[in-house]
């Protein structure tokens, strides 16, 4: 069953009425994409807080409105913190910081948000604008999200933006999640006919991201010459002093000489 505009808008204001105090939700989903009106119903409500405490405040109003706890291992995989339904089978998914173990809420994905003018009294709804939810949903497994994307798409995007925030990512994160990334932008290809301005460069992009987490994965285990380095993930030696040079720069390793470890 999918719940159109006017149903969320509702069990927002039931979520505010049930709140003790103040709360800042950022919508990823399609409860995003129905408040938008770029789509006409969701199953659910992905929602990403800010901080951890504010967890136990959602999650207290929610079951003030009479929605149960649900435990669906296909959420806990995406990191979901919480996930609770109501008696209609609508459904809240809500993850702290970050989703599905990569993406994280960053300072520019907040700055892009657009928040609705509810008249609310504790419950405050932020939008994350279509290039970053295109983002989120590009990191998950679920077949609807890639159907989403297409819709996303057609609304035309900032590939820049896109772009820029992949790159804060990918600096900020250990994990490799843009070749997942590249992999459902081909799919989106294969399945719609859709393709990707800069595709190359995303490209390249997740070969170094998959080449970084796996380099960091080997001197977890021990340390490395270059040589060795080089020799063991079977790439070429100037590119692995070039990647090598970007986690120096971002104090993940240190060099005694020739030896390289990994800063723990």
């Amino acid at each position: 069953m999918s719940f159109g505009k006017e149903y969320i808008q509702n069990e927002l204001k039931k979520i505010d009425d049930a709140l003790c105090e103040h709360l800042k939700l950022y919508l990823i989903g399609g409860g995003n994409m129905s408040l938008l009106g770029l789509k006409d119903a969701t199953k659910d409500m992905d929602v990403i807080l800010n901080k951890e405490k504010e967890l136990y405040v959602l999650r207290n109003a929610l079951l003030r409105c009479g929605y149960v706890e649900k435990l669906l291992p296909q959420y806990q995989k995406m990191g979901s913190k919480l996930v609770m339904e109501n008696r209609d089978g609508f459904r809240w998914d809500v993850f702290i910081k970050t989703v599905c173990h990569s993406l994280v809420l960053s300072p520019g994905m907040i700055k892009r948000c657009i928040e609705m003018d509810f008249d609310f009294e504790n419950l405050r709804i932020f939008l994350i604008s279509k290039e970053d939810m295109f983002l989120f949903k590009g990191v998950t497994e679920r077949e609807r999200d890639l159907e989403d994307m297409h819709l996303l798409f057609l609304q035309g995007l900032d590939f820049e933006v896109i772009k820029e925030e992949i790159k804060w990512q990918s600096e900020n994160s250990d994990t490799a999640w843009i070749a997942y990334l590249f992999q459902r932008l081909l799919k989106l290809k294969e399945e719609y006919g859709i393709v990707v301005p800069d595709i190359d460069e995303i490209e390249k992009m997740a070969e170094e991201d998959a080449a970084i987490s796996l380099i960091l994965e080997k001197l977890s285990c021990k340390s490395y010459t270059v040589g060795e380095l080089a020799k063991d993930i079977q790439q070429d030696k100037n590119w692995i002093e070039y990647l090598l040079r970007k986690l120096e720069g971002k104090g993940k390793i240190e060099r005694k000489g020739d030896i390289i470890t990994r800063k723990l």
